[in-house]
């Protein structure tokens, strides 16, 4: 430390020895006592010199945290997190179509299963009527054969009649066989569709109410964020201000190192003083406490003692209030980061991805826990792309058996479109034959009332034949409809498939972001927790300090007590030596309460400046 003599002062000193002085404290404490102030000073100094420096770092992580809790806050609203919630909304609202058209293909395989049942009641109207045509035609080719006749020949129409009943039982038959067939496939696709709609429109259901739920913790997700974001501002500005306070409470350091220095310069004077009048010449501004008389000696050293026990303890407590002061606010910003940390957790962590860190912040915590809201919305999705991919299987099944009936009904078509052909051969055949019978008068009365009978009962195969085409046409259209509808919702169901693969992809990227920014942030906080905590334990020096002061005390009293530290002239030798000596206010008010004098006129400058130079 620097001292207020010269070298020389000392010259003799140590060969004087380290005996007790007449003056007070002897050459020899006075050493001892500034290695003491030494010792005491040294670690204040380093402590303070890694305070500022953690500070430092502290605020450049800080900053860091700052815009990794700012750009995870604004993360789902990336593109990745506005493609997400746009392709489930779009397929929120595509589940319900789908949903509501699951009803509707039941109602519309129980139609068709009812048309079904008409045509089989048409069916067997045609059957009967085929069944009275085959015993007209036996008829006929019995009456055909009692007609005597050179000119008309009627075994043609012996042969056609056999060949046209024929084909009529074998178009009916097989139309029949078609229908039983269809209305198998209808029964077939109802009941499937039946237990399809139970089945499925309760996974439909469950995958509607599952991205609904979805979409509404991405809502709730982004409004909590920027409500974090917002309450984070004001955060940074509460750590903004513990940061200054604890770089505003740095300055005790200093100062105190320079109280400890100033009380080191008065064991200087001690130490002179001690020596006279065997000391070396020392420095100008000291020689006149040589020409001191030893009484005025010795009670000068006596209030310099006094003096100094005072301004030791004064610096002690000032510094440990404000060593208390900077040790709550490097605590309150250790709390701060485990704080950021925590609510960066709850807000988009999981236990999951940081157990380490979620053991730190909460020890008591059980193991079940939930992840981070992205993550949990990625798995509803993903259980209810299984549930749509199980649709997608069962609607295969359901789509063969509704392309089954429509390929049934365009069959049935096809049959009843040859029986009408039949039957209109039948009516000109018939009218050819009663034409010929008229023209042979009695003889082929009988003939031609048998043709007569042919053409009453291919009326009334084109009555039911017309009605069963009807039925058919009501019936292929609305299988057609279906076919079309169930092929669209199939494709849809597919495109589902495809979209929600595609958001849980994006989901996918915007969890893995928010994990990387998430565990950058958190090293972050637990690197700033780490500083700070081994930053505060170095401020245990208060103790150490604490212990000098007593010591000083302890070995200093004595003297102060050696003269009368009031006697004339003392306060105006103390102001000449300390007044111009001290920088801070504590030590200007600490001297004028003890010895009054000039020392708060010294210095004008004000203690707010000296905060304003640390600052």
């Amino acid at each position: 430390m620097d001292s207020i003599l010269d070298t020389a002062a000392f010259g003799d000193a140590a060969r004087a020895g380290g005996g007790a002085s007449p003056c007070g404290l002897g050459v020899a404490l006075v050493r001892s006592l500034k290695a003491e102030l030494h010792d005491a000073s040294a670690p204040i100094e380093a402590a303070f010199l890694a305070v500022g420096g953690t500070l430092s770092q502290t605020l450049d992580r800080m900053a860091a945290i700052g815009e990794r809790f700012r750009a995870l806050s604004v993360l789902i609203d990336n593109e990745d997190g506005v493609d997400a919630s746009s392709r489930l909304g779009r397929v929120r609202e595509v589940t319900d179509g789908l949903a509501a058209n699951l009803r509707q293909t039941l109602d519309d395989l129980t139609g068709l299963d009812e048309s079904g049942a008409d045509m089989a009641a048409l069916l067997g109207s045609l059957s009967r009527i085929i069944g009275e045509i085959t015993a007209l035609a036996i008829n006929a080719k019995v009456q055909s054969v009692q007609i005597r006749s050179g000119t008309d020949d009627f075994s043609v129409f012996n042969r056609e009649i056999d060949r046209l009943h024929r084909l009529a039982e074998e178009a009916t038959t097989q139309a029949i066989d078609h229908l039983a067939a269809l209305r198998g496939a209808v029964s077939a696709a109802r009941d499937g569709a039946a237990l399809f709609q139970r089945d499925n429109r309760t996974r439909l259901d469950d995958v509607g109410r599952r991205l609904q739920g979805s979409l509404d913790k991405l809502a709730a997700c982004r409004n909590t964020a920027q409500q974090a974001a917002h309450r984070f501002a004001g955060r940074v500005g509460e750590v903004g201000q513990r940061i200054a306070r604890c770089i505003s409470d740095l300055q005790v350091g200093d100062l105190t190192c320079q109280r400890l220095s100033h009380i080191g310069a008065a064991l200087d004077v001690l130490g002179l003083l001690a020596e006279l009048p065997r000391a070396a010449a020392p420095s100008p501004d000291l020689r006149w406490l040589a020409d001191l008389d030893e009484r005025h000696r010795t009670d000068l050293s006596a209030a310099i003692c006094a003096l100094q026990i005072r301004q030791y303890v004064e610096a002690n407590s000032d510094f440990g209030s404000q060593v208390v002061s900077l040790k709550a606010n490097l605590e309150a910003l250790v709390r701060d980061a485990d704080a950021i940390v925590r609510e960066a957790m709850e807000l988009f962590g999981s236990s999951h991805a940081h157990p380490e860190v979620n053991s730190a912040l909460n020890p008591n915590a059980g193991k079940e826990s939930g992840g981070s809201i992205l993550a949990v919305v990625a798995n509803d999705v993903d259980r209810a792309l299984d549930l749509l991919h199980h649709y997608c299987r069962s609607d295969e099944v359901l789509r063969e058996r509704v392309v089954e009936v429509s390929h049934g009904f365009d069959a049935m078509g096809r049959d009843v479109l040859a029986i009408r052909s039949i039957d209109t051969d039948m009516r000109l055949m018939g009218l050819n034959t009663t034409l010929k019978c008229t023209r042979l008068g009695p003889e082929g009365r009988g003939l031609g009332v048998v043709a007569q009978e042919l053409r009453a009962c291919s009326r009334r195969t084109e009555d039911v034949s017309k009605a069963i085409t009807a039925a058919i046409q009501a019936a292929t259209g609305r299988s057609n409809a279906l076919d079309l509808r169930s092929g669209t919702d199939h494709r849809a169901a597919r495109d589902l498939a495809d979209e929600m693969s595609s958001s849980m992809d994006c989901l996918n990227r915007l969890h893995a972001d928010q994990m990387r920014s998430l565990s950058v942030l958190t090293g972050d906080c637990l690197e700033v927790s780490r500083l700070l905590t081994g930053t505060i334990d170095r401020l245990a020096i208060g103790q150490r300090l604490e212990a000098s002061t007593l010591r000083f005390v302890e070995r200093v009293e004595p003297a102060s007590r050696s003269g009368e530290i009031h006697a004339p002239g003392i306060a105006d030798d103390l102001d000449r030596l300390f007044a111009k000596l001290y920088t801070a206010e504590r030590e200007r008010k600490t001297h004028s309460q003890l010895f009054g004098g000039n020392c708060l006129q010294e210095s004008q400058e004000p203690d707010g400046a000296m905060d304003d130079f640390f600052l």
